[in-house]
Order: structure tokens, then C-alpha cells, then sequence
């Protein structure tokens, strides 16, 4: 059973893999503590990502990719609040990214110990090399041949140096997936990581590619839960903002 939510939406989608058409329910959520889940049978999956919350990085609107650092006060207290939204929640499984925000946010919403969560290296954020920890506009001045797309009001670089490409990164994604469907058949896992890596894990889910997969943004702590089948397809898709304050702080 769905419990209720504001502002709930439908849409039908086409899903991953067998060509099966799912419901998404997108929503805002707050303030109501357990989250409650769908039951599912040997052969599915609940998969549930949850971005870190609020870096430096973020604040300053720096490049972040692989620069590993915690998280600052208010990204501390933006998993606070998530924790306050997601304590009681079922769930068999915590994963996260091995950067230490990631990390960090995992163990503040679901009070789980570091040694008790499965770090992922395939779950680590897109790798942007050279560009990394700068400003975009010293990439335009030091890296000008780097290239850009603009979807919405984010200009995405698509040739890094040194770096990974979207293709590269969805493939990683797709890759994690495949994995997950078969490691973590029958459970309830709860995955924490990255803005750009999650926009590629889920556009794989969604049948999507790379470039398709940048057109949905995803807010600090924000919760997307997908039940998928046993053959990777989307059953039901819904979105919890676990921190509806995220969208009041800046981030990039």
C-alpha cells in the first residue's frame, strides 16, 4: 500500500529491458517518518538511491568528481532531516559510494555503522580528471577545449581531460545494475552516491541514454525508489523528497 503523499503525480513509462510499461509515482514527501514499502518476491529487486547531502563542493559550485570531502554543517543537518523521514524503514541492504559524503550521509539516515555498509566502487561519481576541484570558469580559461551541452539551465562537459565520458558512466551504471539484480535478488537495498552517477543508474533503469538520463536532476538526500522485476523491469517508481528544505540550499 502507497501511503499518501502531496502534490502526487502519474505517469506511464516504458522500463528497462523486456519493453513493459510501468507506473511512476512522483511526489513530495515529509514529516512522516517510516517509509512504508512494497513487498516483493524472490526475484525482484528494491532498489533506492538516496544523494549525499550538501558539500563545499556543492556550495562553492565546484567541480567535484572524485575530491573526497565530508560534508559541511548544513548537509549534515540535511541528513538529519532525511533521518527524521526515513527512521523505521525497512530495508536489508545499505550501500554507498566509497567517497566519504556518501559514507557519511548513509550512516546519519539510516544510523547503520561504517563497517556495516557495502562500499561500491562502482558506485563512486563521475570521474571529470583534470577538471576537478575547479571553478567552471577557470575550466573555460586553463581547459578551453573542453566541450559542453546545455540541458535545462546545467551546461554538462562531455569530453573531460583525463576524465569520463557520459557513455563511460552509463556503462559503469549498467554495469552495477546487472550486479545488483542478481546479488541482491529478494531484498530491499537503500544505495547512497552521487548526483551524475545516479542520473546514469537511473536513466539505465528507464531504458534511457546517456544524454536522455541528464534531463531529470536530483536534490541533496533526495530518495527515488524503484521496484524492479526479474528481469530488470520497472514495476513501480516513486520519488521522496526525504529533505524537502534541500531545495533552499545551493548546490551544483
Amino acid at each position: 500500500m502507497l501511503p499518501s503523499v502531496g502534490s502526487l503525480a502519474f505517469a506511464r513509462f516504458g522500463s528497462r529491458g523486456s519493453g513493459k510499461v510501468g507506473m511512476v509515482f512522483e511526489g513530495r514527501w515529509g514529516g512522516f517518518g517510516m517509509i512504508e514499502t512494497p513487498r516483493i518476491s524472490s526475484g525482484e529487486i528494491l532498489l533506492s538511491t538516496v544523494r549525499h547531502g550538501l558539500t563545499e563542493l556543492n556550495r562553492g559550485k565546484r567541480i567535484g568528481g572524485r575530491v573526497d570531502v565530508p560534508l559541511i554543517e548544513e548537509g549534515r543537518e540535511q541528513a538529519r532531516e532525511a533521518k527524521g523521514n526515513f527512521e523505521g524503514t525497512p530495508f536489508d541492504v545499505i550501500i554507498s559510494s566509497p567517497l566519504v559524503r556518501a559514507i557519511e550521509t548513509a550512516e546519519i539516515v539510516t544510523g547503520v555503522r561504517r563497517d556495516a555498509i557495502e562500499i561500491d566502487e562502482d558506485c563512486v561519481e563521475r570521474s571529470f580528471g583534470e577538471m576537478e576541484g575547479m571553478l567552471p570558469g577557470d575550466v573555460r580559461e586553463k581547459l578551453p577545449h573542453v566541450e559542453y551541452t546545455r540541458i535545462g539551465d546545467v551546461g554538462y562537459s562531455l569530453n573531460p581531460p583525463g576524465g569520463e565520458t557520459f557513455e563511460d558512466l552509463h556503462a559503469r551504471a549498467e554495469k552495477f545494475l546487472s550486479r545488483a539484480m542478481g546479488k541482491y535478488a529478494g531484498k530491499r537495498v537503500v544505495l547512497f552516491a552521487h548526483e551524475n552517477f545516479l542520473q546514469q543508474l537511473h536513466g539505465a533503469m528507464r531504458g534511457l541514454d546517456p544524454m536522455e538520463s541528464l534531463e531529470i536532476g536530483i536534490l541533496n538526500c533526495e530518495m527515488n525508489e524503484f521496484h524492479l522485476g526479474s528481469e530488470g523491469g520497472i514495476i513501480a517508481h516513486r520519488k521522496i523528497e526525504l529533505c524537502p528544505s534541500a531545495s533552499e540550499y545551493p548546490s551544483f
